[in-house]
């Protein structure tokens, strides 16, 4: 005989975000819920084809860190850092969480380039003997760990854009195995470095307006897209076992009722065109919530306004819906936030769970001239009110990698 243990509820009761929009979850849906881009001009040394991106305006590790704790760390990781520090705070957490699960796609790269320039101006004995813990993927998670004393499972998920989903979905599963009663999922990127940026733009992968069309440049599913605009930023949530929720009196964001994630196996850069197996994943997080996909009410899309991406990811849309497809709301807050990678997941997730909390659609800003092979309800430009229980939130990275979390209301 076969015994399968119950499943815990498992809720978000905590919200930190550090976004291009703003550093509160307010800030953030007020840019998403208007359809105002939140994309400005940046500020680079060296000309590049991409002249844009989201960059998070007004931040000071020092409202959240020591001074020594800022000295020895790196954009990214101050930025995990006050993000955490948010959603602890939120959340009112009085004790270490059971377990951090962060995605991020580049970690420190930022940092190497700096390391790089003074080892060949300087000479090796002139780097930052920190530079090391600066770098590394798992150091912002360590720090958060190290500050907030969590001693349970700390882990770095890298899958390119679907880093921070995958984090979402690897939380879930240990609250809702009884693993842990609470943890921290969440994302972060900070890649809006020349090298980084650089390597991007000889992809053509990255948009080429120029700086005066900041706010127009990114433009999902839109015929005249021409690449994904670059953000940096950070998220984090407090995923919480109903129990324990109910015994501190939490506030409930909402709920996760299951994850997904796959590999298309086809191809290190393009998606799979025909979008079979980004539907599989959303039809397995479906299942895996206990759901049929035409419950859904919204889809949270990738969204990244490069030409193979969205076309791709119509399709994927249209094999795990079926008919629902012509029903179903589509939001891409990327044409708002831009595109911050290993972050996207969490942060888009905020974007999820606060329409649901307000009822309403997001619009996909700059959605003007909508593409013949891109012909669903992406809600061009404008918002609408809707009762939304049941969402989605899918992203997809660089070597097939693809992810999908369902979302129930409070």
């Amino acid at each position: 005989m076969i015994f399968t243990a119950a499943r815990n509820r498992v809720l978000v009761t905590g919200i930190g975000v550090e976004s291009c929009a703003g550093g509160t979850p307010d800030e953030l849906w007020a840019a998403l819920s208007a359809g105002r881009p939140a994309i400005s001009p940046l500020e680079l040394e060296e000309p590049l084809p991409c002249r844009v991106g989201g960059v998070v305006k007004d931040f000071d590790p020092r409202d959240h860190m020591s001074a020594q704790q800022v000295r020895r760390t790196s954009r990214f990781q101050q930025l995990l850092f006050a993000a955490a520090a948010k959603a602890r705070a939120d959340a009112g957490l009085r004790t270490p969480p059971g377990a951090l699960y962060v995605g991020t796609g580049g970690g420190g790269l930022d940092e190497t380039a700096r390391l790089v320039t003074v080892l060949r101006r300087d000479g090796w004995s002139r780097m930052n003997r920190l530079g090391l813990l600066r770098l590394l993927p798992n150091q912002a998670a360590g720090l958060v760990a190290q500050e907030l004393g969590v001693t349970g499972p700390v882990l770095t998920l890298s899958t390119a854009c679907a880093s921070s989903t995958d984090a979402i979905g690897a939380g879930m599963r240990a609250v809702r195995d009884g693993t842990a009663d609470v943890v921290l999922v969440g994302g972060v990127e900070s890649w809006l470095d020349l090298p980084c940026l650089a390597s991007f733009s000889l992809l053509d992968a990255l948009s080429q307006r120029p700086a005066a069309e900041a706010a127009s440049a990114s433009r999902p599913f839109d015929r005249d897209r021409d690449g994904m605009v670059p953000a940096e930023g950070a998220a984090v949530l407090v995923l919480e076992s109903e129990r324990s929720a109910l015994r501190r009196g939490a506030t409930v964001y909402g709920e996760v009722l299951g994850a997904a994630s796959t590999c298309d196996a086809h191809h290190p850069l393009a998606p799979r065109a025909d979008g079979s197996v980004a539907a599989r994943t959303i039809e397995l997080a479906c299942a895996d919530a206990g759901l049929d996909t035409a419950a859904v009410d919204l889809v949270s899309a990738h969204g990244t306004s490069t030409p193979l991406n969205d076309l791709a990811e119509t399709e994927a849309i249209k094999l795990a819906f079926g008919p629902h497809a012509r029903r179903v709301a589509i939001t891409a807050p990327k044409s708002v936030i831009g595109h911050s990678c290993g972050a996207c997941g969490v942060l888009e997730s905020v974007g999820v769970l606060l329409a649901m909390r307000e009822k309403y659609v997001p619009p996909t800003a700059n959605l003007e001239n909508p593409d013949p092979g891109c012909d669903l309800d992406y809600t061009p430009v404008v918002g609408r009110p809707a009762a939304i229980n049941v969402a989605v939130k899918q992203n997809f990275g660089f070597g097939g990698q693809n992810s999908a979390v369902v979302f129930g209301s409070a």
